[in-house]
């Protein structure tokens, strides 16, 4: 059944990288053609990390932040991610667009977010979200489902009409990139492969096979 699945690709577009020196324009400007033809969660990324035994562990996440160096999520810190992430700091990540035909691939180091920024950030999102981070225990085990949603409830009773802090155990990461890899389709399986890597103070570029 699943080796009969086949897309015809027809033209993601060629890449063409502006500045090897400001490496995640490109990316900026995918994910901002993505958001303007309303693809669903445009920022998404898969972010993957490694465990205590070596093994990677992949989940989703949303970007949140970026500049033409570095992209940023928030999560709980009591998380797995953020365990794993504390104990290796390399990561790597892909984002995903199949209606653009366009592909990107990242590694890099993962840091702990300034508070200020966490903060901000939390102060922006809806009421329901900042009472979810404040309730949620991320990757605890939960005795159900009935339990979190009387945790939820129980927590928009304690903050009724007041302002929502932000939780102790809430907080974002910060990936400096070190490598992206930017892949767009193509007809006859002939894809586009682009990777900047830094070395030293520069930025290489290089063309791949696809």
């Amino acid at each position: 059944m699943v080796e009969e699945m086949r897309v015809n690709y027809r033209d993601g577009g060629r890449i063409n990288i502006p500045n090897n020196n400001m490496p995640l324009e490109l990316l900026i400007n995918w994910i901002e053609e993505a958001r303007t033809k309303k693809l669903i969660e445009a920022n998404a990324i898969c972010l993957s990390t490694i465990d205590d035994n070596g093994n990677p562990q992949s989940r989703m996440v949303l970007v949140k932040y970026i500049n033409n160096f570095e992209i940023g999520f928030f999560t709980n810190l009591g998380s797995n991610k953020a365990s794993e992430i504390n104990a290796n700091k390399n990561v790597s990540g892909v984002m995903f667009w199949p209606e653009m035909e366009r592909q990107v691939r990242i590694t890099g180091i993962a840091s702990l977010m300034p508070r200020d920024k966490v903060l901000d950030y939390h102060r922006s999102r809806p009421r329901e979200s900042q009472i979810a981070a404040f309730t949620s225990m991320q990757s605890r085990p939960l005795k159900s489902l009935d339990h979190l949603i009387k945790e939820f409830h129980d927590t928009e009773l304690e903050f009724k009409d007041k302002e929502i802090p932000l939780p102790d155990h809430w907080g974002g990461y910060v990936i400096k990139i070190s490598s992206i890899e930017y892949w767009s389709g193509r007809p006859s399986r002939l894809h586009e492969r682009m990777v900047l890597k830094i070395q030293g103070s520069e930025w290489s570029e290089r063309r791949l096979y696809p």
